[in-house]
């Protein structure tokens, strides 16, 4: 009998705990159903180069541009970026917050000369293992960075984004909804994970394994083999109830020493050892399955030498959808290039 009792107790308890958990993940992820309040908001963004308006908008057409979506996700304190085509002859860019009432009191005016043009393949930080960072968009999309001030929560509003020219013109706003994502919100995430292996377009990498690319170099005049690997002694990646995350690598490399390989007109390499380690937030998509890892700040260590990092408005680590079954956790991130998906890699972790 009293065998029976603890057992009892003991699923008791377990059932309880998870629908704690559960409970706790519902009320994370509602907070971000909620409006906020537009004029709050419009003073919280921040845009560099741009300069803040009082008045509303008056399109008058003439311009024309393009977007690929109508609802995003922001994070806070990072924000989000604004998208779009920038074939047009355009001399800037207007942004208006908006809600079911109108607009807010005041607008911003971007310049074309503060506006990022993304050209294919950039990245917008070098390798920190499996947090590639984010792959720019189509080749000559225009981009926009907006951050958020401390004082915005999760939550949702919405923004207009008119172009206008040298001319006068303003162009017919396009509408997109964003949503300010909770940190958390998924609790099956708490706790430390292991990575195993990766598998990339296909081909299984497991942890520990060498990762070569293998090309051609000219040294002195002549063709040589050259072989560079990387190798991944571990992850470990720990994710806590709030909303905060940590990041372990231990990392080896071998790469070409072309100074020397040219002074000794043969194949030189050197090799090094690392260890990487970032500190940040995750958020939890429940309508995409999809997590992100915003990173504020970072550490490389090279043994001799150490790198160290603060990001003030964060910087976007890794994004994109996943799998829990039972202890394996599985991480999805692709690179697009023009719109087209290249490069899909799948991290593989186990729960300690």
């Amino acid at each position: 009998m009293i065998v029976c009792f603890l057992a009892l107790n003991f699923f008791s308890c377990s059932s309880d705990d998870d629908s704690s958990s559960k409970n706790n993940d519902a009320e994370i992820n509602a907070q971000e159903d909620e409006p906020l309040e537009i004029n709050s908001v419009s003073s919280a963004l921040i845009i560099e180069g741009a300069t803040k308006k009082t008045g509303t908008l008056t399109p008058t057409g003439g311009l024309e541009f393009t977007m690929d979506y109508s609802k995003q996700s922001a994070f806070q304190k990072n924000g989000f970026e604004i998208e779009f085509n920038s074939a047009s002859n355009y001399t800037g860019v207007y942004i208006q917050l908006k809600d079911e009432n109108g607009t807010a009191d005041s607008y911003f005016d971007v310049p074309r000369s503060e506006i990022y043009v993304s050209g294919k393949g950039e990245q917008t930080k070098k390798s920190r293992g499996f947090l590639k960072g984010k792959s720019a968009g189509k080749e000559n999309d225009a981009i926009i960075e907006v951050n958020l001030a401390e004082t915005v929560t999760a939550g949702t509003f919405c923004y207009v984004i008119c172009l206008y020219d040298g001319e006068g013109n303003i162009s017919e706003p396009t509408e997109v909804c964003v949503t300010v994502e909770a940190w958390g919100g998924n609790s099956d995430l708490v706790g430390t994970w292991n990575y195993t292996k990766q598998i990339e377009n296909g081909r299984e990498i497991k942890v520990t394994e060498e990762d070569c690319e293998s090309f051609t170099n000219n040294i002195c005049n002549e063709e040589y083999s050259v072989d560079e690997c990387d190798i991944l002694n571990s992850i470990q990646l720990k994710f806590n109830n709030d909303g905060t995350y940590e990041l372990n690598t231990s990392q080896a490399e071998k790469y070409l020493n072309y100074q020397e390989s040219e002074a000794a007109c043969e194949v030189i390499y050197k090799e090094s050892d690392f260890t990487y380690k970032s500190t940040g937030k995750w958020a939890y998509n429940e309508e995409e399955n999809r997590l992100t890892l915003v990173i504020f700040s970072d550490v490389f260590d090279y043994g001799d030498e150490i790198e160290s990092e603060t990001y003030e408005f964060g910087d976007l680590g890794l994004d994109g959808p996943l799998d829990i079954s039972n202890s394996t956790l599985k991480i999805t991130e692709s690179d697009s290039y023009d719109g087209v998906e290249i490069d899909i890699y799948e991290y593989f972790f186990e729960k300690e």
